[in-house]
């Protein structure tokens, strides 16, 4: 027996249009998940990233949907008495998709924005051409082909709210402080709801409307990121770059007393035993090690920055300023002034991350052969959804990482020679802005490697180049507290100083190859190292001059709370020092 139903509402109910407007639609949808899952493996081997597992997830809706659809198509066929409609004929309004299809592409131009800094022109025409390709490929020209099966306006709606949301998928997953996968409850709302709007959008009559909405948006999409990107909060007051020349107009007419060779053995978020004890951890007999090789330890130094890129590169410029690559590629002022002393330079890592934007410019390195263009780097980044600080897709293995660097340091030849290394481990927290439940015991883990082969670098150097100055460093805190990232978000009387420990804190030891070093040790933050080293090949204390401001200025912390010289402002230890543990070991 079959039903009959109401003229006006009976069309919903007919195979045709449950075919056309339902079962397609779903198609689409599994067209376009089963497409995201397959080039995020091609591209990243990693089924963990936020955009992997929504796509995999929506492979599963769509197929669901697609049963659904087809039950009610085959119901429908035996309990709905067929009434003819008219189905409006595949007339595709072009020039409306097309402007549709520019709406993902706001994110995009976000993203170009806040790497402004690192995108040269040809990064940038390759990440754009890219992302409008598959905007208009997939919102556009694949909804027009199949428009003769189904609503051409619904597919289009599908398609864009498909794409719009993958491709704002890492602003979402910054905001939500996502790691790995997202929340598909939110993601579902997020697409359902730019899927209803679209489909509105494309109802208007006039495509002035619909043009004068596409560029108000847009407009006040980049807008907003101009706005978010330079009102971030800073933790003090700009401080004036260093000249360039500074170094050079000092040691002008004069020769080194001393020229040996340098090593600058740093390892990722490494901090002074007062802060491992806050984690509950004890690391004084790494410490103790240091001191009997005839270290000299300093426990109250920090960073002026908390990021890798942002203390090395201030830490090889000798300055308050920082251009991503340019100090940890080879081309920064240290660099250069050593080979203006006939040193040779070398950069030992184990990924290209400190060089894939520009260089590398040193006279040898690891890794070899692996560029990495920024473009790529940032494709991945926005189709994975994420914008994790370790997806470089380009890196060796660390017992090859460990490999290269011992060589050197067993063989460094007869001039001299400045080399930079930076060992990955024990690394800080995952950046999603949430902590994962063991975050401290895997730091721990991660230290314990750390030490073992810090030793084995320490024995080698010692062994091999007695006579060198061997430094070994963190660059900045492994952001074990709080959200485990920036703490930007939260009130400076929330923020005590284990937090600023926790960020800005730096280990810091160095070999000094004669006694006569305390007059030129004045370190307080780690972008002190250099000036004292010079001061002390040319015994010249007036080199220290070339010491930057000691004021944190990285965004890591709410405006108003920083340190000046070793003295926490803001939040409630305001006043108080940055470090209570007693003087240097020496």
């Amino acid at each position: 027996m079959k039903l009959q139903v109401n003229n006006a509402v009976t069309r919903f109910f007919q195979p045709a249009f449950i075919y056309r407007n339902a079962v397609i639609p779903s198609v689409l949808l599994l067209l376009y998940s089963a497409l995201s899952v397959a080039v995020l493996w091609i591209l990243v081997p990693d089924p963990h990233s936020v955009n992997s597992v929504f796509s995999f997830v929506f492979v599963w809706v769509s197929i669901a949907l697609i049963l659904v659809f087809l039950l009610a198509h085959w119901l429908a066929r035996f309990t709905v008495t067929a009434v003819k409609h008219d189905v409006p004929a595949h007339v595709a309004d072009v020039s409306g998709y097309l402007l549709v299809a520019m709406l993902p592409m706001a994110s995009i131009a976000q993203y170009l924005i806040a790497n402004r800094e690192i995108i040269g022109v040809v990064d940038l025409i390759v990440i754009l051409t890219i992302f409008l390709i598959i905007s208009v490929g997939l919102v556009v020209i694949i909804p027009w082909l199949l428009g003769r099966y189904s609503s051409p306006r619904l597919l289009v709606s599908v398609a864009h709210a498909y794409v719009f949301t993958v491709f704002n998928m890492a602003t979402i997953s910054s905001s939500q402080s996502w790691y790995g996968e997202g929340n598909i409850f939110i993601q579902l709302t997020f697409f359902a709801i730019v899927l209803i709007v679209t489909w509105f959008l494309l109802r208007l009559n006039d495509k002035r409307d619909l043009t004068f909405v596409v560029v108000v948006f847009v407009v006040g999409y980049l807008a907003l990121a101009f706005m978010t990107e330079n009102s971030g909060p800073v933790s003090e007051p700009v401080v004036e770059a260093a000249a360039e020349n500074r170094l050079a107009v000092a040691v002008e007419g004069k020769q080194p007393r001393s020229t040996p060779n340098i090593y600058l053995l740093v390892y990722d978020a490494y901090v002074p035993n007062e802060i491992m004890l806050s984690y509950g951890i004890d690391n004084s007999d790494q410490e103790k090690f240091l001191a009997e090789q005839g270290f000299t330890l300093y426990p109250h130094a920090y960073s002026v920055a908390a990021s890798s890129l942002a203390t090395m590169n201030r830490v090889l410029n000798i300055s308050n300023t920082s251009r991503q690559s340019l100090g940890v590629n080879g081309d920064g002022t240290v660099q250069h002034f050593l080979r203006s002393l006939d040193y040779r330079t070398a950069g030992l890592f184990k990924t290209n991350y400190f060089f894939r934007f520009n260089g590398p410019l040193y006279d040898y390195y690891t890794p070899h052969n692996i560029a990495f263009p920024v473009h790529q780097s940032l494709i991945a980044r926005i189709l994975m959804g994420e914008f994790r600080f370790d997806i470089d897709l380009a890196a060796i293995e660390h017992t090859e990482y460990v490999q290269a660097k011992r060589e050197v340091f067993a063989n460094p030849g007869e001039d001299p020679l400045f080399v930079y290394t930076h060992s990955l481990v024990p690394g800080h927290s995952q950046d999603s802005g949430a902590c994962l439940p063991d975050e401290t015991q895997l730091f721990e883990e991660k230290l314990r490697r750390a030490n073992s082969e810090m030793r084995q670098d320490v024995e080698t150097l010692i062994a091999s180049d007695p006579d060198s100055i061997i430094i070994v460093a963190g660059d900045h805190g492994p952001y074990l507290t709080k959200n485990c990232y920036r703490l930007t978000h939260y009130s400076a009387s929330e923020i005590d100083r284990l937090d600023i420990q926790d960020r800005f804190g730096t280990f810091l030891a160095i070999r000094w190859p004669e006694e006569d070093y305390s007059q030129y040790d004045r370190i307080t933050v780690l972008q002190d190292v250099f000036p004292a080293v010079f001061a002390w090949m040319y015994r010249d204390e007036a080199l220290l001059d070339l010491r930057i401001e000691p004021v944190t200025i990285d965004g890591y912390l709410p405006e108003g709370v920083y340190v000046r010289d070793g003295v926490i402002v803001g939040g409630p230890d305001d006043g108080q020092p940055l470090f209570l543990s007693n003087a240097p070991i020496r």
